[in-house]
């Protein structure tokens, strides 16, 4: 498939832009508003985790930092990586880079490994903001669409799907496990196929991993503890979405020393390093969040079974294995509408969702739901309102 068009990215943004003005008149009539739409969620932090327990007082708080990662967050990371059994084996400070966020560790790596004009193999539907950085490094993104016939058809040939997209210009195939916008967790078998597909056209693998912690179905393994991946892998986590601290802005990245020395460069002239203050609360979120983690794991896995329930026989969709979304296909629904006017009726009703197109052409008929953004009793009010549009008739072009 061809690079994406700069029409086609108007588009896309557009149907954001549409949605913009519904909600901004939904929030003047003081009328509630459940945002199933933002990748967040309702609950507070570990409680070892907040600034309130870090002393504001240290000197140390008000100087520079260590480029990379304060030697701290750096082990809380390596024990954290280490007793999952994900990313690279026995990680040493060289192969980790503290950064501003996931986003900002996937653009230090990607930038690193990319030259102006290279392609990157992008498995979707993916999330929105993958594309974006993958361009802001210099890159081409590639869509290779894969679902909903990698979930549902188990003759999918993955690998031979990636191969077809290839061209002279590909280094790099960038996969999201849990995904976004879907929660589907790759199998044992996706990720060995991916993996021959790096190995024989050497290229690199951009593996996202910051909803690993959040796996309801199946198991979570990471592509760089396959044979030969290790050096060719760079994984990244998020603290924002391990233990709700998105408004920190702290995570992380793993990769082959090389890369993350050149990461690390790339780090250097954009934040030069992450404040210490929220170091400290991502290294005691890390060491001391478990039960946190537990607590959070079981509650997703309850909304994930609401969801699920309240959307059966008026969406099509595949169950989410991890994650916090449900990606719907609301053809059924639309009844040949098309989709904006069914997000504008359900965010009239107060409930807000992303349209698809954001996250990979073929998915227009799409939306994604976040069923970890509100708390329960919130989450099944929003949903009964979303059935009840999703059930009417007057949807059908026409009706009266």
């Amino acid at each position: 498939m061809p690079p994406l068009s700069a029409s086609t990215l108007a588009i896309r943004a557009s149907v954001f832009s549409d949605l913009a003005p519904r909600l901004q008149a939904h929030a003047a009539r003081g009328a509630t508003l459940f945002p199933l739409h933002i990748g967040d969620t309702w609950r507070a932090p570990p409680a070892a985790a907040s600034l309130a327990h870090t002393a504001a007082d240290d000197p140390a708080l008000y100087r520079y930092g260590p480029l990379g990662g304060a030697p701290e967050l750096l082990a809380a990371i390596a024990r954290s990586l280490d007793a999952a059994g994900r990313a690279l084996p026995d990680p040493a400070p060289a192969n980790l880079l503290v950064a501003a966020g996931a986003t900002h560790a996937l653009f230090c790596a990607a930038r690193a490994m990319l030259d102006a004009g290279d392609e990157v193999l992008v498995l979707a539907p993916y999330w929105p903001l993958s594309v974006g950085v993958l361009r802001a490094a210099g890159a081409v993104p590639v869509e290779v669409a894969v679902q909903p016939a990698l979930a549902t058809d188990p003759g999918f040939d993955l690998a031979g799907a990636l191969a077809a997209a290839c061209t002279a210009r590909t280094r790099a195939i960038y996969l999201i496990t849990p995904n976004n916008p879907d929660g589907f967790v790759l199998r044992p078998e996706h990720l060995e196929a991916i993996a021959d597909v790096a190995r024989r056209r050497d290229l690199w693998v951009i593996a996202d991993e910051v909803y690993a912690d959040y796996v309801y179905t199946g198991e979570h393994r990471s592509i760089a503890r396959l044979p030969g991946m290790a050096g060719r892998t760079a994984t990244a986590y998020s603290l924002s979405k391990s233990h709700a601290l998105a408004g920190l802005r702290v995570g992380y990245i793993a990769g082959p020393e090389g890369l993350i020395a050149a990461a690390r460069r790339v780090a250097t002239h954009t934040v030069f390093n992450v404040p210490l203050v929220v170091q400290r609360c991502a290294a005691r979120a890390l060491g001391e969040g478990g039960g946190w983690l537990l607590d959070a794991r079981a509650g997703y896995r309850e909304a994930r079974a609401m969801t699920v329930a309240a959307l059966a026989g008026r969406a099509d969709f595949v169950a989410p294995d991890g994650g916090c979304y449900v990606f719907m296909d609301l053809t059924r629904a639309l009844r040949g509408a098309p989709l904006v006017g069914l997000l504008e009726r359900a965010i009239d009703a107060g409930v807000a969702l992303a349209p698809g197109d954001a996250f990979g052409l073929g998915y227009e008929r799409c939306a994604r739901l976040c069923f970890s953004a509100v708390e329960p009793v919130a989450l099944a009010e929003g949903l009964g309102r979303l059935a009840r549009v999703l059930d009417d008739p007057a949807l059908a072009p026409g009706a009266a």
